[in-house]
């Protein structure tokens, strides 16, 4: 007698992979739900620093910083952005003509900033990184230094890829600006004496009022740094940066410019950078105190004819 096999089915191997696909989709749904719980309650925190910068061995001018302009700073900037409150109140004010210190004023619109252009370095690549300033009214890149600008260096992005002079991107940028505010001399200040470096500042001046006579320019202090500051150095501290400032006003004098001493909104009771304002290198700002120079400028301001609205104290 014969004996019949009986043919076995063989086993699915089906199941096995729909449980693993399965897992895999579960995996990958979870980890982008803490993604995105981590991201909302990154974005929620105040002041965020999305920058720091590397100190250099050789600090002379900063070649090591790099520029804090990136997505995630534009996204923090669009998603929170405080701005100072603005309350006029009961303030008393008299009409004064300004001689070259700007005094304090009632705040103007942010219209007022629609033909402006800040010119400046690291430090103000922040106003646009932080949305606190829109793009246009920026021109701003790490490493710019007077010397640079009037050496017709080629130091400014505009549009594509191809850096151009300071002057070149103005042209591009905002061919006819009705104020000029200018935040320059960081750089410099590790490289030259002060007596040099503020010949390199006339030079930018000189030009810049022949191109845009009828452009009002304000030029800021340089801004503070904390007492343990990353960049102090003996040729680099609050000393020589306070020394400086004395010139550019000296400067603004003879010039007929109009001085913003931004420096006071910025510093603490021992006049060094507030910690408050900090980014983590001592030196350069978080949005708070890129908030802070913006109101006050927004509360030192001009007319065309040379006269503001000064608010009497009391």
């Amino acid at each position: 007698m014969r004996e019949r096999r009986v043919a076995r089915k063989r086993k699915s191997h089906k199941a096995p992979m729909y449980v693993l696909l399965v897992l895999m989709m579960l995996m990958i749904v979870l980890l982008g739900m803490s993604f995105a719980g981590f991201i909302s309650d990154d974005l929620k925190k105040e002041n965020k620093p999305v920058f720091r910068s590397e100190v250099p061995e050789e600090f002379a001018p900063f070649q090591g910083y790099f520029s804090v302009y990136d997505e995630a700073a534009a996204l923090y900037a669009q998603i929170k952005i405080d701005r100072v409150p603005e309350n006029s109140g009961n303030v008393q004010t008299e009409t004064v003509k300004v001689k070259t210190v700007v005094p304090e004023s009632l705040p103007v619109e942010d219209a007022y900033f629609d033909d402006a252009i800040f010119i400046g370095d690291s430090i103000s690549v922040g106003l646009r990184a932080y949305g606190v300033l829109p793009e246009k009214n920026v021109l701003a890149e790490k490493n710019v230094g007077l010397d640079k600008v009037v050496m017709d260096q080629e130091v400014y992005y505009t549009t594509g890829t191809q850096k151009k002079t300071l002057f070149a991107a103005l042209k591009e940028k905002m061919p006819n600006p009705g104020k000029i505010y200018i935040l320059l001399g960081s750089n410099g200040i590790p490289g030259y004496e002060n007596e040099k470096h503020i010949q390199f500042y006339g030079q930018l001046i000189d030009r810049l009022q022949e191109n845009y006579p009828d452009a009002v320019i304000y030029v800021e202090s340089v801004t503070p740094i904390t007492a343990d500051s990353d960049y102090t150095r003996s040729n680099f501290n609050m000393e020589k940066i306070r020394g400086f400032n004395e010139l550019v006003l000296k400067m603004a004098e003879e010039k007929g410019l109009y001085y913003l001493n931004i420096s006071e909104v910025l510093t603490d009771e021992n006049g060094y950078l507030k910690k408050d304002y900090d980014g983590g290198d001592g030196m350069h700002l978080m949005s708070n105190g890129h908030k802070a120079i913006l109101d006050y400028c927004k509360r030192h301001t001009v007319r065309p004819d040379g006269t503001t609205d000064q608010i009497v104290k009391k």
